[in-house]
C-alpha cells in the first residue's frame, strides 16, 4: 500500500495519464513445472478411479500465485519493463524520455504513463497476451476511490467502510468522536470474559482499511489485535467504537497537495511510548515516514 501511494502521488506530480484493468482467472495463466495430479472435479468423476493430470496452473495449487506471476513477469520483462528494486510488484519502463509505471496487486493492474499513445500500446500488449477487462479511467483500485484534481488527490474507501457497517450489523450505530479511549492499551480489554464471535474477521476487515488510507485508526485496530488469541466481551466492544467513530467520518479522506517545489525530502517521525502496557511492560513505537 505504501508503494501504491507513492504510484499515485507520482501520477499527480507528473500529470501522468492512468487507467486500471484486471486479468480474467489470472491463476490459469501460469505454467507448472512439477508433476501434480487431481482428484476428478465433483459432478464429473465417472467413478473409474482415474485422476487428473495437470498441464496448466489451477485455482487451489500452492504454487498458482508464484507461477502467475512468473508469467506475468516474463511477459512484462519481454517488453523491456524493469521490475523495482523496491517493491517486486512495480514495473517501471523509460524510453526516449516517455515513462510508463505498471502496478500489479495479484490480477489487478494500475497503469500510468506521460505518454497516452504509449500507454494505449502498452493496454493492448497486455490484452493481447492475458484475458483481461477493458481498461477504465483510474477513479477506483482494490476498493479505493481515487479523486484527481489539477492540485490535488483525494483517496477514501466510504464504500467499504459502508459494507463493513452491513456486514457487522452497525449501520445504523450512533457516530461517536474518537476511535479509542484516551490512554487506552490492550490491557484495558483482557480483563472480562471472553467473546465468541467474528473478532478476527472484523480486526482484518480494519487492519486492511487502517494500511490502506485510514491510519488515525491504525493504533485502536492494533490494541484490539493483540487479543486475538482470547478476544474478550470488552474487547469486542471496543472494536465497536471503532465502527462507530468510522460511521461518522467515512467521509474522511486522504488529501495529498500538488507540490511545485520538486526537490523531494524524505522525512521521518518516530516516537514511542515507555514500557506503559501493564500486560508484559514493552513500548508501543509509532512511525510516519512522509515522502
Amino acid at each position: 500500500m505504501p508503494s501504491l501511494r507513492l504510484v499515485l502521488v507520482l501520477i499527480l506530480q507528473e500529470n501522468l495519464h492512468s487507467y486500471v484493468m484486471d486479468v480474467k482467472t489470472a491463476f490459469l495463466n501460469g505454467d507448472l513445472h512439477e508433476v501434480v495430479y487431481m482428484s476428478q472435479p465433483q459432478g464429473y468423476d465417472d467413478w473409474t478411479g482415474k485422476v487428473c493430470k495437470l498441464n496448466k496452473s489451477l485455482y487451489g495449487l500452492k504454487q498458482a500465485p508464484r507461477q502467475w506471476f512468473h508469467k506475468f513477469q516474463q511477459f512484462i520483462n519481454k517488453v523491456k519493463f524493469k521490475r523495482s528494486t523496491s517493491d517486486p510488484c512495480i514495473f517501471i519502463r523509460k524510453e526516449k524520455g516517455k515513462k510508463i509505471i505498471i502496478c500489479l496487486y495479484v490480477d489487478d493492474l494500475l497503469i500510468a504513463g506521460s505518454d497516452p499513445y504509449e500507454v494505449k500500446t502498452v493496454i493492448n500488449l497486455l490484452q493481447n497476451e492475458f484475458e483481461m477487462s477493458k481498461s477504465a479511467p483510474a477513479t477506483e483500485f482494490l476498493g479505493i476511490s481515487l479523486v484527481f484534481t489539477p492540485t490535488e488527490l483525494k483517496l477514501d474507501q466510504e464504500e467499504y467502510i459502508d459494507k463493513m457497517l452491513k456486514l457487522f450489523n452497525m449501520s445504523d450505530c450512533k457516530p461517536c468522536s474518537t476511535p479509542l479511549e484516551p490512554k487506552c492499551t490492550s490491557a484495558d480489554f483482557a480483563n472480562s470474559e471472553l467473546f465468541e464471535g467474528p473478532f478476527r474477521e472484523l480486526i482484518g476487515s480494519l487492519l486492511y482499511l487502517a494500511a490502506t488510507t485510514r491510519p488515525d485508526i491504525l493504533f485502536s485496530v492494533n490494541c484490539h489485535s493483540q487479543l486475538q488469541e482470547k478476544p474478550t466481551v470488552t474487547a469486542w466492544t471496543g472494536l465497536k467504537i471503532i465502527l462507530r467513530y468510522l460511521k461518522g467520518t467515512k467521509n474522511f479522506k486522504l488529501v495529498y497537495k500538488k507540490l511545485h517545489n520538486l526537490n523531494f525530502n524524505v522525512d521521518l517521525y518516530v516516537d514511542a511510548d515507555w514500557a506503559s502496557d501493564t500486560i508484559d511492560r514493552k513500548s508501543v513505537s509509532g512511525y510516519v515516514l512522509m515522502f
